[in-house]
């Protein structure tokens, strides 16, 4: 029986992977699955996909790694951009940028990326001085076909394809989101890399050292869910459980979690359309960020507003690095969010990308309610990035600049006037892929093919 090593380190990858199908599919093609997982003495999470052949092992956090900070610094600014140059200068994620070291990191490190084959030297010289070893018995007790991992540019799972190669094992990863590849060098190469479509191959060239041959597009596997029409709800019972009324329209606004800690005021600005009668016979819904504990207090304020719900539904696992809800009803719930709201507002979100999928407008808030705000807190410095600046290239989504074209964007969607742009199918096929619900069955059968030593299955 052929064995296939596979990391899950967070709810997240849990949705992607055991929640869509792919690592049944996996299963049901006569392999033994052994999941490399921190969860690994918690079987209750995995009790619903519990077969005799998937085995739980630990993911081992390695202790004793070597030139810690400046590997960091060198494998992030050895990709100098857009993204890594944003994140140098402003805060991110609730943390504040060391600004004096800008122009001795763009000295130091980002000059290394313009010598070639530096990106396979400083990969070369961390596996020397980093072996992490700590999996390698694991290797002796399984003999494994394949190796995925599913977090690409993480530090541990890292490690996995660092003792692969040790024991000769083919390699494959996988990165965790679409905005990924460009913000730093993953520290270690597979012979193979799964990604959603053609942007993330694009990067994973410019950025990651792979060639062409070695990507393999698979599309988002979380994206399927959003084509099981059965577990639609009537518009009539999604409202009532959230006390919405289902004969208004529904404004969907997904929060960005602590990057824009202030974006309260957009909702307010919403409410202060429908009291001035710009908007009518409206409603909005708000879905706090998972990824940030606490990110629904931001909200209080709107809480007592009429026809203004803080959606509470999701519930935030705290035994999960990313906090992820893996039950059921979350994926459930949030298709049916999507459906049925007519409009997702968002600043800066892989939530577009959601929308899309779901056949639903974007409208992406690029301007500041409070003026001459400093741009270390202005929404403004999201869009800088590559990543979102490639969506922002392609016009599907509403970027607005101002309180007059935020309440123009959302009359044009709400009465009825907007029509899919041009290159929405392409937009789709370029980010995703396809959005068809075959992406855990391209994923499955492509780990298939690679343990058995076959071609590549392209679908």
């Amino acid at each position: 029986m052929k064995t296939i090593f596979i990391t899950i380190s967070r709810g997240s990858v849990i949705r992607n992977f055991f929640q869509t199908g792919v690592i049944k599919k996996v299963l049901d093609g006569g392999f033994r699955v052994i999941v490399l997982t921190p969860h690994y003495n918690e079987p209750e999470i995995f009790k619903d996909y519990q077969q005799e052949n998937l085995i739980l092992e630990p993911l081992i956090v390695p202790n004793n790694i070597k030139f810690k900070r400046l590997m960091y610094e060198i494998f992030t600014g050895i990709v100098f951009n857009a993204t890594t140059r944003v994140r140098y200068k402003y805060s991110f994620c609730g943390k504040k940028p060391r600004t004096y070291l800008y122009l001795p990191r763009l000295i130091l490190f980002a000059s290394l990326g313009f010598i070639p084959g530096f990106k396979q030297f400083i990969r070369f010289i961390d596996a020397k001085i980093n072996q992490q070893a700590d999996h390698d018995y694991l290797f002796e007790k399984y003999k494994p076909d394949l190796v995925f991992i599913t977090t690409a540019g993480d530090r541990t799972e890292a490690g996995l394809l660092k003792s692969a190669r040790r024991f000769g094992v083919k390699k494959a990863c996988m990165p965790k989101s679409w905005d990924n590849l460009s913000k730093n060098l993953f520290y270690s190469k597979a012979d193979y890399m799964f990604v959603w479509g053609g942007f993330m191959k694009q990067q994973a060239i410019e950025f990651q050292d792979y060639k062409p041959d070695e990507i393999i597009i698979t599309g988002a596997p979380q994206f399927d869910y959003y084509t099981r029409k059965e577990n639609l709800l009537s518009r009539e019972e999604f409202c009532r459980g959230l006390n919405l009324d289902p004969n208004k329209k529904i404004i969907l606004y997904a929060s960005n979690g602590i990057s824009a800690s202030g974006e309260a005021v957009y909702v307010s600005l919403i409410k202060k359309f429908i009291d001035e009668r710009k908007l009518e016979n409206v409603q909005v819904l708000i879905r706090p960020h998972l990824g940030w504990i606490g990110d629904e207090k931001k909200f209080d304020q709107i809480k007592g507003y009429e026809g203004f719900v803080v959606d509470n539904t999701h519930k935030q696992n705290l035994r999960f690095k990313d906090h992820w809800d893996i039950s059921a009803n979350h994926l459930k719930h949030l298709f049916n969010s999507f459906y049925h709201s007519d409009v997702c507002i968002n600043i800066a979100s892989t939530m577009t990308l959601d929308a899309t999928a779901c056949n639903r407008p974007a409208i992406n808030i690029n301007f500041d309610v409070e003026k001459n705000l400093p741009m270390d807190k202005s929404v403004k410095r999201l869009y800088i990035s590559d990543y979102f600046k490639a969506v922002i290239d392609f016009k599907v989504s509403q970027v607005v600049e101002s309180e007059e074209e935020f309440l123009k964007a959302l009359k044009e969607i709400l009465e009825g006037e907007w029509e899919k742009p041009e290159k929405y199918q392409e937009f789709i096929e370029y980010f995703m892929h396809k959005t068809d619900g075959e992406s855990a069955e391209r994923i499955a059968c492509n780990l298939i093919g690679l343990a058995k030593g076959e071609k590549i299955c392209a679908r």
